[in-house]
C-alpha cells in the first residue's frame, strides 16, 4: 500500500501531501503518517516553512466515519495532529484545491495560514451526522470568523466557497491552479518577509466585544430552543465556551462534547443511515443531487410493503381513548412531516406518546424483518434506508429497525406480544429472535441472498 502521507523538502519548504484519493480520508493511516512527518520537521534545521497540500481534485473529506465507535488505534488523534501543527516553530500553509470538509477544514483551521483556488470550499458538515467538530473546529472557527458566521456554518453545515471564505478570512489569498505552485510562492514569501507562525488559538479580535458575543450566542440559542436535535445545541455550548475559557479548556469542552454526542441514538441513527443509503445504491436507491429515491423494482417492492402496515398499524390502534388525530400527532411529534391520516401538526397526548410510537415502529420493524427473510431486501439497513427516503422516516431515528435498536428490541418484543394476539402484524418475526442474541442487534446479522422482486 502507498504511503497515504508523503514529504519533501525544496529550497527550505517542506512539502506535506496527503495522498490517500479519492477524497484523501483522515482514517488512521493518514493520521499516523501526518503525525510522524509532524513529529520530525522540528528536527530539520533546513525547514523554513511547511506547506500541506493534497493530490486529487479534493483537499480532504475529512474523517472515515466507519471507524467511530471502533476501539482506538495507536494512530495519533486529528485533534493531536491539529495541535501539533498550530505549535510548529515554523509557519505552516495549506493550500486548498476543491472541498476541505470535517476533519479536512480543520487541519486548515489549526494551520497558520490558508490559501486555496478558485474551486476551494471550507465546511463542517459535522452535525449531518449527529456529530460537533472535534478537533478544535468549535474553537478555531469563531476566532477566525467571529461567533455568528461560526455558529451558521457549523449548524447549517453550509460550506464557504473561495470568495466567501476569503471575506470572512479564512483564506488568506485566492491562487491560481494548480493550488501548490501558487501556496508554494505564498510560502517562500512568507519567509522572505520574515514571517513566522500565526497560531489561531492566540486570535480574539472577533471576541474583543464580550457583550456582542454573548448575544450571538444567546440569540442561536433561542432560535433552536424546540430544534429536537441534540448536536446543535452542544456546537452552541463550545462556541460559547470558546470566549469563556482558556483555549486548552475549550478544547476539552469540545471533546466531551464530541463524545456525547458521539454515544447520542441520534449520532448513532444519522450515522447508520449516511452508510445504510450508500450501501443501498444502485440496487434499492437512485441519487438524484442530494437526494435519494427508490428505484423499481427493488425499491418499491420494499416500500409497497411498508406502506400498508404503516396505515394498518394506525387503524389499529385507534380506539375509544387514542383518536386519528391523537395518533397523527403523535407520530408527528416523532419527527413524521405528518401523520398516517395525513395531520401535519404536533401536540399529541404525552401519556400515550410512548405506546403509540413503539407500537407504529414495532410493527414497521417487524415487517421489515420479514422483507429481509424473504430476500426482498439484503440487510435491516436496506429497509431503513428505504423507509428514510420514501416514507418520510425521521433521519435522525435512522428508519424503524435502527429505531427498534435504539428503543432496545427485547423491551420492543415485551411491547408487541400482547398486540400479536390480535393482530398478526405485530407477530415477533424470526429475525428479530435471531437479532437479540446479540449486542449489535440486526447489524450484528449477516447479509441475505437478495431475490428480486
Amino acid at each position: 500500500m502507498a504511503r497515504p502521507v508523503k514529504f519533501r523538502v525544496r529550497d527550505g519548504i517542506a512539502i506535506v501531501t496527503l495522498d490517500r484519493p479519492p477524497v484523501n480520508a483522515l482514517d488512521a493511516a493518514t493520521r499516523a503518517g501526518l503525525g510522524a512527518v509532524f513529529s520530525r520537521i522540528p528536527e530539520r534545521a533546513d525547514v523554513s516553512a511547511v506547506l500541506l497540500v493534497a493530490t486529487g481534485d479534493l483537499f480532504s473529506a475529512g474523517a472515515d466515519i466507519s471507524e467511530f465507535g471502533r476501539p482506538a488505534t495507536n494512530a495519533p488523534t486529528l485533534a493531536q495532529i491539529c495541535t501539533q501543527i498550530e505549535d510548529s516553530a515554523v509557519p505552516v500553509v495549506v493550500g486548498i484545491q476543491g472541498r476541505a470538509l470535517g476533519g479536512g477544514a480543520e487541519l486548515a483551521l489549526a494551520a497558520h495560514y490558508r490559501v486555496g483556488d478558485a474551486t476551494a470550499m471550507i465546511g463542517l458538515p459535522e452535525v449531518t451526522l449527529g456529530l460537533i467538530p472535534g478537533a478544535g473546529g468549535t474553537q478555531r472557527l469563531p476566532r477566525l470568523i467571529g461567533a455568528e458566521a461560526a455558529l451558521n456554518m457549523m449548524i447549517t453545515a453550509q460550506s464557504a466557497d473561495a470568495g466567501l471564505a476569503q471575506r470572512f478570512g479564512l483564506l488568506d489569498a485566492i491562487v491560481d491552479a494548480p493550488v501548490i505552485d501558487g501556496a508554494y510562492a505564498f510560502a517562500k514569501a512568507l519567509v522572505a518577509a520574515g514571517k513566522g507562525p500565526r497560531p489561531t488559538s492566540d486570535r480574539r479580535q472577533h471576541m474583543a466585544d464580550g457583550r456582542a458575543y454573548m448575544a450571538i450566542v444567546a440569540k442561536a440559542r433561542a432560535a433552536l430552543a424546540d430544534n429536537p436535535q441534540y448536536a446543535p445545541h452542544r456546537i452552541i455550548d463550545c462556541v460559547e465556551g470558546a470566549a469563556l475559557l482558556p483555549f486548552a479548556a475549550g478544547l476539552a469542552q469540545e471533546a466531551d462534547a464530541f463524545e456525547s454526542c458521539l454515544r447520542h441514538p441520534q449520532s448513532v441513527a444519522f450515522r447508520h443511515i449516511f452508510i445504510a443509503e450508500r450501501r443501498a445504491t444502485p440496487l434499492f436507491l437512485t441519487r438524484e443531487g442530494a437526494s435519494f429515491k427508490p428505484v423499481d423494482p427493488a425499491g418499491m417492492a420494499i416500500l409497497n410493503r411498508l406502506r400498508p402496515v404503516w396505515h394498518g398499524a394506525a387503524e389499529a390502534l385507534v380506539n375509544d381513548d387514542l383518536s386519528q388525530d391523537d395518533i397523527g400527532r403523535i407520530m408527528v411529534d416523532y419527527g413524521f412531516r405528518k401523520g398516517p391520516f395525513g395531520v401535519r401538526d404536533g401536540g399529541g397526548p404525552v401519556d400515550k406518546a410512548g405506546y403509540v410510537q413503539q407500537a407504529m415502529i414495532g410493527a414497521l420493524m417487524a415487517e421489515g424483518a420479514r422483507i429481509v427473510e424473504s430476500g426482498l431486501a439484503r440487510t435491516a439497513a436496506d429497509v431503513d434506508a428505504i423507509a428514510v427516503h420514501a416514507m418520510g422516516f425521521p433521519r435522525r431515528h435512522g428508519g424503524p429497525m435502527r429505531a427498534a435498536q435504539s428503543i432496545g428490541l427485547l423491551h420492543l418484543c415485551r411491547v408487541l406480544a400482547p398486540l400479536a394476539e390480535s393482530n398478526a402484524m405485530w407477530q415477533i418475526p424470526a429475525l428479530l429472535d435471531e437479532a437479540i442474541k446479540y449486542a449489535d442487534g440486526f447489524d450484528a446479522l449477516p447479509a441475505r441472498e437478495f431475490t428480486p422482486a
